[in-house]
């Protein structure tokens, strides 16, 4: 029996609903950008187990089309002086089913919280991309200032035997331009602007990933659409988008924000 959308406007949905239930009945997803519950560092209404990500994970290889890429923006919980190592597991759960680890990705946060007395500030989180097959979009975000722009591409290559050689290829000779492609550490704002929700997934990781990996008109699903972060940044985006969150109030401050008609950028 088909489910019926909580919201649905101008090519975006949301489903309230436990995920596991309702991504059987979703297909053609071009690109998922979530941020899944991290162990107990929030407190939310339902729990999120082990055994549940790993469905979850599973389920959410048949709805991409080939060619299309996962985003799981996670950390880890650290429980009696260890970190979990959730976020690993995870990583790994994704190549059993089926996915690429497409590229390990950090984002590093502005802020950061006060440390134990026996480590160093936490300052980043994981974002594993992982895609199904090769991925088939990919738009770089060109906006890191090169060290050496105006001279020329060139450099070494280290051969298996310890040997350095000349780098080879049809970039060696090109000007080297004011601006290249970001690395795979992303530094982002990580201010809340939306207090009524304990974890909200910054606008700025949601909208470079998806600029990054679809097209206009492409479909990106949240499967723990929370505020609706991902949604919000796919409609500003031209992409249609799928929501599926479990709590109702979430829902709702999701469809409020999704029918506002002005960029929340900050």
């Amino acid at each position: 029996m088909p489910l019926t959308p909580y919201y649905e406007h101008k090519g975006i949905s949301i489903y309230h609903g436990d995920c596991r239930e309702v991504l059987p009945q979703s297909r053609g997803v071009d690109a998922v950008v979530t941020s899944p519950p991290y162990g107990e560092m929030r407190s939310y209404k339902d729990s999120f187990a082990a055994a549940e990500w790993l469905d979850v994970i599973a389920g959410l290889f048949p709805v991409l089309n080939d060619g299309g890429v996962l985003v799981w923006n996670v950390a880890d919980q650290t429980i009696d002086g260890s970190e979990t190592g959730t976020s690993f597991r995870q990583a790994l759960e994704m190549k059993r089913v089926g996915f690429k680890l497409h590229d390990t990705m950090i984002y590093l946060k502005e802020g950061v919280q006060f440390p134990d007395t026996n480590r160093y500030f936490n300052a980043f989180e994981y974002m594993f991309v992982a895609s199904k097959g090769a991925p088939k979009t990919f738009n770089p975000i060109a906006d890191r200032p090169n060290k050496w722009a105006g001279g020329t591409i060139h450099g070494t290559d280290r051969q298996a035997d310890g040997r350095l050689t000349p780098t080879k290829g049809a970039a060696v000779g090109r000007l080297i331009k004011p601006l290249g492609w970001r690395y795979n550490y992303w530094l982002i704002h990580n201010r809340p602007d939306v207090v009524e929700h304990p974890a909200v997934m910054p606008l700025q990781l949601a909208t470079d990933h998806i600029q990054t990996w679809t097209l206009p008109g492409d479909t990106v699903l949240d499967p723990f659409a929370g505020s609706g972060t991902a949604l919000l940044a796919a409609k500003n985006l031209g992409r249609k988008a799928i929501g599926i969150e479990i709590e109702e109030k979430y829902c709702e401050i999701a469809a409020q924000r999704l029918g506002q008609e002005v960029l929340e950028f900050a």
